[in-house]
């Protein structure tokens, strides 16, 4: 039987198991958490840390994988890459493309090797003074080089901050130095796309709407397709093709981040996966693509099915989806509305919960704090509607009956 390795098992990979086992395969979970949500539904579950290659490969070899694969997660596209090579699996991208693409320090400098936009950044460590930082511009945003989910990033009216803050963003790397970075006041968009032989297709442009926290910024509140600022398509093609070239990547998912403000489009950050927000959900839907299909038939060695994109063009596309990534204020979870009600509104496809009634609610730092997800689609028209009475319908009461769903 084909045994298949996927790296993470929270809610944005439950699909891929789900997908595995529905092919045949003996589908294997890596993840360091007791309990992931999508262990349930695999075969078998080993607990190692993503971000560990080392103990990546010895699972993968004691456990005898055919492929290795994940989604929907930044840092684990590394650790893939790293297992193939190590074990002569199949891959789409190299070892040292994916730490182009999992690296900011690597990416940053590749953007300005290619005349990529992007904002004006620096690196800091512990040992750097105000004098390394001065032709920054203020307010400016602190990241980690090689996180995700928003861990570790702020956003500091002072830059002088970034020396208070840095030990906090460099607790969520592995690296000694920052990516410090002016801040641009902009709207945020994600693309999201497929590579067939260094050949882009374009799949979605989403709006990216985020939470209003000056300090915890990045962090995703839902998606919005088609994107209001379709009217600016040729040049975030343009940017998009230039960046499989000057990252030399040849198959496989493309996500992008861009920030469009008054200087124009500027380059956030790229990755090689399939986004976190179900755009696998998505996808199919808008142009017929099951990208999900594409990246495990990969993993596998096997020939990606392509043949729904050869006349597809997402600037053309009838299509509204909203992608909500539900929050809630901090408290215990007496009960909440069922799945069951949520599925059966109008134009919702797909909807997830992340905690359960008796579970403690945590404050909003970053993306790990996200309650769940609901998926809605239309052929043709706005889901507007769709959205506004989701959001009426969703209910996280406490002990007190307070309704803790934030609606944003």
């Amino acid at each position: 039987m084909t045994k298949l390795m996927i790296l993470g098992g929270g809610s944005c990979q439950k699909n891929a198991v789900l997908h595995g086992k529905a092919l045949g395969y003996e589908v294997i979970v890596a993840d360091y958490s007791k309990a992931p949500a999508a262990a349930g539904f695999a075969d078998r579950h080993i607990d190692v840390s993503t971000f560990d290659s080392e103990g990546c490969i010895r699972a993968a070899r004691e456990t005898g994988v055919d492929g290795i694969m994940t989604m929907g997660t930044d840092q684990p596209v590394l650790t893939a890459a790293l297992v193939a090579e190590a074990l002569q699996l199949p891959t789409s991208i190299s070892a040292k493309a994916a730490k182009s693409v999992t690296n900011k320090k690597i990416m940053k400098a590749l953007f300005q090797a290619n005349d990529i936009p992007s904002v004006k950044s620096c690196l800091i460590h512990s040992h750097s003074t105000l004098e390394d930082i001065e032709e920054l511009s203020e307010p400016v945003v602190l990241k980690p080089l090689d996180s995700q989910g928003q861990r570790g990033i702020f956003r500091l009216e002072d830059k002088a901050l970034a020396f208070q803050y840095l030990d906090r963003t460099l607790s969520f790397s592995r690296e000694t130095e920052a990516l410090l970075e002016e801040y641009y006041p902009s709207d945020e968009i994600t693309v999201s796309g497929w590579i067939q032989d260094s050949r882009l297709t374009i799949l979605t442009v989403t709006d990216r709407i985020l939470l209003p926290d000056p300090v915890h910024i990045g962090i995703c509140t839902s998606h919005r397709f088609p994107s209001i600022h379709m009217d600016q398509y040729p040049e975030i093609k343009r940017i998009s093709e230039k960046i499989v070239s000057a990252f030399q990547l040849k198959n496989g998912p493309l996500y992008v981040q861009m920030l469009i403000g008054t200087e124009g489009i500027m380059v956030n950050e790229v990755a090689a996966r399939i986004g976190g927000a179900f755009e696998d959900v998505i996808i199919p839907r808008i142009s017929g693509f099951d990208i999900l299909d594409a990246v495990t038939r990969l993993s596998l060695g096997r020939e990606a099915d392509t043949a729904s994109l050869l006349d597809f063009d997402c600037s053309r596309s009838t299509g509204a989806a909203s992608v909500q990534l539900m929050f809630a204020d901090p408290g215990r979870i007496a009960s909440v509305t069922p799945l069951s009600e949520i599925l059966a509104l109008e134009h919702v496809i797909d909807a997830g919960y992340n905690y359960r009634p008796g579970d403690e609610i945590g404050t909003i730092e970053n993306a790990t704090a996200r309650f769940g997800h609901c998926v809605l689609f239309s052929e043709s028209g706005s889901v507007a509607g769709s959205v506004e009475r989701f959001q009426r319908c969703l209910q996280i009461l406490d002990e007190k009956g307070n309704n803790l769903y934030k609606v944003l």
